[in-house]
Parts: structure tokens; C-alpha cells; sequence
């Protein structure tokens, strides 16, 4: 017989904030019966708040700033303290500045890659004059694949936490991939500086031209470590919001 996927809790359940267990109809003064969390620590002490960028109707650059930090500093307190239930167009607003700033990041990181690359093995340059619109260009499909890529993994989360009957309705989680956005950052700005400082001090003759190699095992590696980073924090993050009851 084919496998039953189970049923997720409805948005009017109750879960313990700590297992997932269903705590409806039990008194708010005792504990959970599976894993013994107070009761109270996943309805009424839950913690959790709207953050600083939602806090004001025209959040500034310092509100920006600030949430930033929490997210890539505090990440586990950040999305164990933030509201799954809450509007997601604030939550959409932050995301689209950081879009546009790893956009900036991933695109100028393949516009200078493949410009030295083609110097390298092709000998030959992007003229001048048209380089200003790849760029562009670069920029602003880097834009669209991020924001189709947000999308796409909210709805395999949102489609694999039904499959497996977890609640985990498609709002909290764009909350949280939103939000999940500014850890782009660190990645853009690492592999921006080795590509720059690397294809610099080469084109400049300070690097010899068997560094290249040494060059792209490295890129390779910040790929791979890019991506770990971005999965391992895209799970702390839903593991933090997957039994928030709002």
C-alpha cells in the first residue's frame, strides 16, 4: 500500500515552540507532555516580536542596519524571536534592498570573472564602451534569478513541510526567506573582494600567471562553502519558525 502522508496541524493548533507536539486543550500552567517545555513558553512567553525594521511605518537606514546585523549576527534569536504570522510586505521590502545590493555583488563578481577570463584565454577584452550595459545587463537578471529563486525554495519548503505534516504555511515561510536574504551579503562581498584583489594584482604583473590556477581552485571552494552557508542558515531559520503558533 502507498505511504499516507500525514496531516499538518491546523493554523489554530497549538504547538509546542520546542517538538511540534499538539497542545490543544491543556492547561496553560502545565507542561508539554512530550518533551516537558513549559506551556507558557510557546503561547504567551513565546518571545516572539515583530523586528526593528517593522517596528516603524518609515523604517530608516539605521533600522535597516540593525536588523541586518541581527539576522547575520543572532540568527538563531532572530528567527526564534520573529512573528511567523506578521505581514510579509515589510518583510518583502527588506529582502528587495538586500536583492539589490547582492545583486550588485554576484554581478560585478561575473562581469570582472569573465572579463579577466576571456583576457586570459582568449586574449581579448569587452570593449570599453559596451562594458557600463553588460554590466547592467548582469546586474539585473543576477536580480530576477535571486528573486526566482527565493520563491521557488519557499514553495519546495512550504510543499515538503506538507508532504511530511509539519505546518508550515507559505506566509511564515516568505517571512523568513525574506528576511533570510541579507545573509547574501557576506557571501557577495567575499567573493567580490578575491575576485577583484586577485584579477588586480594579476593584470597589474604582482601575481605570476601560475596563480591563476590557485585563483580559481579558491573560487570553486568559496562556491561550495557559499552555498553550505546559505542552506545552513536557510534551515536555522526555518527550524526556528516551524512550530510558531503566531
Amino acid at each position: 500500500m502507498p505511504r499516507v502522508a500525514p496531516v499538518p496541524p491546523a493554523e489554530t493548533d497549538i504547538l509546542c515552540e520546542k517538538c511540534g507536539y499538539t497542545l490543544n486543550g491543556l492547561p496553560a500552567s502545565g507542561n508539554c507532555p512530550e518533551c516537558g517545555e513549559p506551556i507558557v513558553a510557546s503561547t504567551v512567553e513565546d518571545k516572539r516580536q515583530v523586528p526593528r525594521w517593522e517596528q516603524s511605518p518609515t523604517p530608516t537606514i539605521r533600522d535597516f542596519a540593525s536588523t541586518t546585523f541581527d539576522v547575520l549576527v543572532h540568527p538563531t534569536r532572530f528567527f526564534r524571536t520573529l512573528t511567523t504570522r506578521g505581514r510579509v510586505e515589510p518583510a518583502r521590502r527588506f529582502a528587495g534592498r538586500h536583492w539589490i545590493i547582492s545583486s550588485v555583488l554576484f554581478g560585478c563578481c561575473a562581469f570582472f570573472h569573465t572579463d579577466w577570463y576571456l583576457g586570459l584565454s582568449m586574449n581579448t577584452r569587452l570593449p570599453l564602451f559596451i562594458k557600463p550595459t553588460i554590466l547592467l545587463v548582469v546586474i539585473i537578471a543576477t536580480f530576477y534569478a535571486t528573486v526566482g529563486i527565493t520563491q521557488l525554495a519557499a514553495k519546495l519548503t512550504n510543499w515538503e513541510a506538507t508532504y511530511r505534516g509539519l505546518r508550515m504555511p507559505i506566509t511564515p515561510v516568505m517571512r523568513g526567506m525574506y528576511y533570510h536574504a541579507a545573509h547574501y551579503l557576506p557571501v557577495g562581498f567575499v567573493a567580490l573582494a578575491t575576485i577583484v584583489g586577485f584579477t588586480q594584482a594579476y593584470n597589474h604583473g604582482f601575481l605570476p600567471a601560475t596563480s591563476a590556477t590557485t585563483y580559481l581552485y579558491v573560487l570553486c571552494i568559496e562556491v561550495v562553502l557559499g552555498a553550505v552557508y546559505l542552506f545552513q542558515t536557510y534551515w536555522i531559520a526555518m527550524r526556528n519558525m516551524m512550530y510558531a503558533n503566531r
